[in-house]
C-alpha cells in the first residue's frame, strides 16, 4: 500500500525472508543518486504518456485538444427549396451549441531524506517511481470513467471552467444540465432537449437493454460496430445472456463448428479485455467501471475527434505531456530530495450523441462512482 511521507531511514526494515548478511555482499557502494532516480522517472513518465494515447481503451474512446471549448451542430434540419426561374431561396444556416472542457493540475510527489538516499539501493527508488506512475494512471482512468457515469455538468474555477463555464455529459433532459442540447436531426428523425442518454432500469442486464443502447446510437447516425464497457462483476451475467457469443482466445483453433467472437488485440495488462459480442456490440470488461453500470459508444478509430470523450491537455500540447520536476539537488546541505510528476488534463465530452449509459440496478437514475 502507499505510505505517505518521505522515505527515510526508518524504512530500512528487511522483509522476514531476507538475510541481511547475504544482502550486504551485493549492496550498492554509492547508493542511489538523484540523477539516476530522475532519469528513471523521466523514462517511466514517457511510457505512461504513450499509454494514455495507445492503450486499446483510450485510443478508441478519446481524442485530445488544448482548446478549452467544443462546438457542434444542434437542432432540426430542413429541406432544399424548389427552384423557380425568378425566385430566390431563403438562406439558412446551422444552429450551433457548445460547451467548455475542464482542465486540472495533477501531481505525484516523491521524496527521500538525504541520509536515506545515500544508503538505499536503486530498487527502493524504483518502487517509489512505480507507485507514482500508478497513481497517475489511476487518476486518468478515474477521471475518464467518471465522466461516462455522471449525468450532471462539471463547473467551477477549480476545474478550469471559470465562474460561468460548464462541461456537460452526453445528451440528457434540460432539467439535468445547464447546457441544453437538442441533438441534430438524422434520417428524418428529430429530437428535443429532453432526449435522454442516461437510463435506469431495475432487474440487471438483459438483451433488451443492450439492444436499446444500440438503437439509441443508431438513431443519431452512429453505425455499428459498438463497444460496451462493463464491470468485471457483471461479466457472468452478461456472458450468460441468450444470444451472447463468448470471445475466443487469440490462440483458439477455429473450425470447431461453434460460433466464437474474435478479439481485435491481446488483452491489456491492466485487466481491460474483450469478453464477447451480442448482435452489433462488442463487450469489454473495463477496470474502473462499477457494478451495474455500462457505457456504449461507437469508436471511429484511434484518437478520432468523433470519439465520444474529449481530453483537454495543457496549452500548446497535442497529447498528455508529463513534466518531471526536481528539488534539492543543487544544495548539498538540504536534508531531503524531491521529485514530482506533474500533468495538466481534464476530461469532458466531445460528441454528446455518441455515448449512452445504463444503470441496471434501480428504476431511478443515480450517478456511478468510478473505481
Amino acid at each position: 500500500m502507499a505510505i505517505k511521507g518521505y522515505r527515510d531511514l526508518s524504512s530500512v526494515i528487511l522483509p522476514p525472508a531476507q538475510d541481511l548478511a547475504a544482502l550486504r555482499k551485493f549492496q550498492l557502494a554509492d547508493g542511489a543518486s538523484q540523477e539516476q532516480l530522475f532519469n528513471e522517472l523521466v523514462v517511466a513518465a514517457s511510457g505512461l504518456a504513450g499509454e494514455f494515447a495507445r492503450h486499446p481503451l483510450w485510443r478508441s474512446l478519446v481524442s485530445f485538444q488544448d482548446d478549452p471549448a467544443v462546438n457542434y451542430a444542434a437542432g432540426a434540419s430542413s429541406y432544399a427549396d424548389a427552384f423557380t426561374e425568378y425566385g430566390r431561396g431563403t438562406p439558412q444556416h446551422a444552429e450551433r451549441s457548445g460547451h467548455m472542457l475542464p482542465l486540472r493540475k495533477w501531481d505525484a510527489q516523491l521524496g527521500w531524506t538525504w541520509a536515506k538516499l545515500k544508503e538505499m539501493g536503486l530498487s527502493e527508488g524504483q518502487d517509489d517511481i512505480n507507485l507514482a506512475i500508478d497513481r497517475m494512471r489511476n487518476r486518468y482512468r478515474q477521471q475518464a470513467i467518471q465522466r461516462l457515469l455522471q449525468r450532471g455538468d462539471d463547473s467551477g474555477a477549480v476545474k478550469g471552467l471559470g465562474t460561468s463555464g460548464y462541461s456537460p455529459g452526453f445528451a440528457t433532459t434540460a432539467a439535468s444540465t445547464n447546457v441544453d442540447f437538442t441533438p441534430p436531426a438524422f434520417g428524418g428523425t428529430t429530437f428535443t432537449d429532453t432526449h435522454e442518454h442516461y437510463v435506469a432500469a431495475a432487474g440487471g442486464w438483459t438483451t433488451a437493454i443492450i439492444e436499446d443502447m444500440e438503437a439509441e446510437l443508431m438513431e443519431h447516425g452512429h453505425a455499428p460496430t459498438y463497444r460496451l464497457l462493463i464491470s468485471g462483476a457483471d461479466e457472468g451475467t452478461v456472458t450468460g445472456l441468450t444470444g451472447f457469443v463468448k470471445a475466443a482466445p487469440l490462440a483458439y483453433q477455429l473450425g470447431s463448428g461453434s460460433a466464437v467472437a474474435q478479439p481485435e488485440e491481446e488483452d491489456s495488462a491492466d485487466g481491460f479485455r474483450f469478453i464477447g459480442s451480442y448482435q452489433n456490440t462488442r463487450v469489454y470488461v473495463t477496470p474502473g467501471m462499477p457494478q451495474y453500470y455500462g457505457f456504449s459508444y461507437r469508436s471511429y478509430g484511434a484518437l478520432s475527434p468523433r470519439n465520444p470523450v474529449r481530453v483537454r491537455v495543457e496549452k500548446g500540447q497535442s497529447a498528455p505531456a508529463f513534466r518531471v520536476l526536481s528539488g534539492g539537488a543543487d544544495d548539498e546541505i538540504k536534508s531531503v530530495r524531491d521529485l514530482m510528476l506533474y500533468i495538466e488534463l481534464g476530461v469532458g465530452v466531445g460528441d454528446r450523441t455518441n455515448g449512452t449509459t445504463r444503470y441496471v440496478n434501480n428504476a431511478t437514475w443515480a450517478d456511478g462512482v468510478a473505481l
